[in-house]
Parts: structure tokens; sequence; C-alpha cells
């Protein structure tokens, strides 16, 4: 249906348009003989088109076209009047009017004319907002691609790629889409074995999943899963299809990374279980370090010490491999475990982190200036000297020991929270201990 507002002063000429216009069954007709009664009408309803008379005692044709104008640029608007010299035709056309139409005296042909006019005027708008409204969906849906974390490509009948989005050129090694378009989507697999043939059965079957192996642009290769399908026209003819492929590579490293979480906190929970069972004559020391350098990156330095009087820090056990105890050892000249070094301020309590962090100044940190910077430095040019991490052994405010972490270079530790989780545990259960051993020295109270 087209919804029409006939507006003109003149109430025989509303009547005959209504009565022609309406006579197809698919045009409404409302009338308003004046342009303020028009501007309210517009105010409350939808309207397809206007068509309006050039001279009206309240404003004109021209005046009323410029102030709908000013909030409407888009909606048809048809001049039906008597009174057209050229200079009134070209002020009201280039002012933004669709058509200019005289009035005459067969009435008949006249009103077919203008429903020839207004049909047409108000096809080309609403072909126009189709056309705004597919190009806005379109320009949504390729931002949505283009944003899309998952990588897309789109080929055409052929195979050959027309359109790459940046996750699918980060996952190939690509910086530019230029470098893959045109290239056929097989040159990007190195098995299964594509074929010409098999694109033409691609188009046929509709969709497609599988895995397949990709070659970046270095020439190394991945585990991808594919799924592809086809896309088609109105009439249902092939255009191309579209890919989207997942890196499994990506999801086998972050499943072994969980797998290796689920089996750290395994062995942590036994072992602080195991932790808790030790007889209270039993040197935990040798035991935590043993624990903390199964969760450390391989090759790491393993220093577990002892706290006195808040201030006094003796190291009980280390751990890492011979060739690199024997090497410590041999630098600074004396076994690593019985070193003892003096805080050079009190309330070790307050200053330990109680969670693992990455210590920064090196060996001269960790040893609170107590070494030589001579010593400091052979043992920080020695090749195990990488990051550091460390952390205090606190509960209930009291300091029960610290331990610290030389890493390899280049390596961190992925799961900080298990080593967190351990060194918790192992606070409580060194509180514990404490609190037992003292309950033990407490002598046996005299018989009443």
């Amino acid at each position: 249906m087209i919804r029409l507002l006939h507006v003109d002063d003149d109430p025989g000429i509303l009547d005959l348009g209504k009565h022609f216009l309406e006579h197809s069954g698919d045009l409404i007709i409302d009338t308003a003989t004046s342009a303020e009664i028009a501007r309210r009408m517009i105010s409350e309803c939808a309207y397809d088109a206007i068509i309006s008379d050039y001279n009206m005692p309240d404003c004109n044709g021209i005046e009323f076209l410029t102030q709908l104008r000013q909030k409407d640029s888009r909606i048809p608007f048809l001049f039906f009047s008597d009174y057209g010299d050229e200079e009134t035709v070209i002020k009201a056309l280039t002012g933004g009017a669709d058509f200019f139409l005289p009035k005459g005296i067969h009435v008949r042909s006249q009103f077919i004319q203008l429903e020839h006019a207004v049909r047409e005027s108000v096809m080309r708008r609403r072909a126009e907002q189709k056309c705004e409204k597919i190009s806005s969906v379109l320009r949504i849906r390729e931002a949505a691609v283009r944003s899309s974390l998952c990588p897309l490509a789109l080929c055409d009948n052929e195979g050959k790629i027309q359109y790459a989005n940046p996750a699918s050129l980060k996952v190939w090694g690509y910086h530019d889409e230029q470098e893959v378009i045109g290239k056929y989507a097989s040159d990007f697999v190195v098995s299964p074995e594509i074929p010409p043939s098999a694109i033409f059965d691609l188009l046929r079957q509709k969709t497609w999943m599988g895995q397949a192996t990709a070659r970046r642009k270095d020439g190394t290769t991945f585990d991808a899963r594919v799924f592809v399908n086809t896309m088609t026209d109105d009439s249902g003819a092939p255009l191309g299809f579209v890919a989207s492929f997942t890196d499994l590579s990506r999801q086998k490293r972050a499943r072994g990374q969980l797998e290796s979480y689920v089996r750290d906190i395994r062995f942590v929970s036994e072992k602080a279980n195991e932790l808790a069972d030790l007889a209270l004559d039993t040197d935990v020391s040798g035991f935590i370090a043993d624990v903390l350098y199964d969760l450390v990156p391989p090759g790491s330095l393993v220093i577990y010490s002892s706290v006195h009087a808040d201030s006094v820090i003796r190291v009980e056990a280390a751990r890492s491999t011979d060739a690199i105890l024997s090497e410590v050892e041999r630098v600074i000249g004396r076994p690593i475990a019985g070193l003892t070094l003096q805080s050079t301020s009190q309330g070790l309590s307050s200053m330990l982190p109680r969670t693992f962090i990455e210590i920064e100044g090196g060996i001269d940190a960790i040893t609170f200036g107590q070494l030589p910077p001579e010593l400091c430095r052979k043992l920080q040019e020695f090749p195990l000297s990488g990051r550091i991490i460390g952390s205090g052994l606190l509960w209930g405010g009291k300091v029960n020991g610290m331990t610290v972490a030389i890493l390899p270079p280049g390596f961190f530790p992925e799961n900080l929270d298990v080593l967190d989780l351990f060194i918790r545990h192992c606070s409580a259960v060194l509180h514990r201990r404490e609190a037992e051993r003292q309950l033990m020295r407490i002598p046996d109270l005299p018989e009443p």
C-alpha cells in the first residue's frame, strides 16, 4: 500500500484526486486544505509521498516544501498545480521537489499521469531505502567478520581467496591482506590434497567439516579444524564459499597447560598431606625444597631458609643439578646449606611477601647485601642466573621461613598460584609444628 497526503486549498480538486487515485485499490489518500493542517497531519502519520498545490493562502508550495525538507529530506514531494510558469517549476525542482505536474482540463489523463509519477517516486524511494538497509547490513556484517576472533576467508567459485579477515592473516603468519588475495585456498593446505575438481564437489555439497594440515607463510604447519559453507544467490546458484578454521595447536597447548596445572595441584595436595604427617623430629626443610624444585622450571636453583629473631636468615636446604650446586659452592667457597645472613633491618615479617613475586636487585637483594660485590657479580654472571622469585612463609603475623628460586634465563613458572598454594600449606604446618614443640617443652605442673 501507498499512503499519500494531498494538500490543496480547493476541496473539489481533493475530492477528484481521492476518487481517481484510490480507484486502483493500493493507494490511500488523506487530504488537507492548507499547509498548516498538512504539517499537523505529517507529525501524526507517516506518508509515502506528498502532493501539493503551489498557490495556497497561508503559504505557497515552495514555502511548504522548504519547511518539510528541514525535517525530512527524502520523502517524495510532487507539485500538482495550475500555476506553472518556467521560473516557478525550476525553483520547485531545485528546491527539492521530485515532480511538477500541471493541472489541466483533461481530468482523467492528468490523474493517470499523477498516479504514475507518484508510483515512480515512491518506488524509487523504497528502492533507495532497501539499498541503504542492505548496505547497512553489509557494513555491519563486514565489521563483524573483520573483528571476529575466528579466522575467516571468503573464496569464489574457483577457490580463490577474495577476502581474509585479520584473524586468519595472523594465524597464517601474514600482515597484508594483498599477500593472500587471489591465491587458491588449497595453496595454504598441505593435506588433504585438494584438486580443482574438489571445489566443484564442495559447491555442490554445500557444507564440509573436517581436519586439515595448514601451511603458514614461513613454511611451518599446524593442525586446523575447518568449516566450509557455500554462499548462494537468491536463485540458489553458488557464489563461492566461506571457510572458517580453528588452530588446533593452540587448543592442544591450552589443554596441555590445563593438564599440567591439574597435575601440579594434585601433586601439591599430596605433598601437603605428607608434610602435615611428618614427625616433629623430621627435618622438613629438605622436604619443602624438594617439592618446590619439582614445581619450578628445570635447572633452577631453589633455596629454603629459616628465619630467626625476625632478622637472621639461615639456609637450610638448596636444590638444583649437581653441576649447578658444585659451581655455586665453588664460587662462594663453602656449602650453601648453613650459610647465615643478617638482615640490615629488623622486621622481616613485615618485609617479606606472602606470595611469590619477582625480586628485583639480583643476588645482592636476596643476600641482603651481605656478600661482597665481586662475589655477587660472579654469581650474577653464572649461566643459571635468570629471573629470581621469592616468598616468605608467614602465619599469624610471624615469619617461619623464606624461599627463593633463581630461574634459568628465559624461563618463568606458568603456575605461580600453585607455588603460593604450597607455601601457604607449609606456613600453616610450620606454625603448628612450632606450637607443638613449645607445648612439649612445658614442664609438668607440680602435684597439689
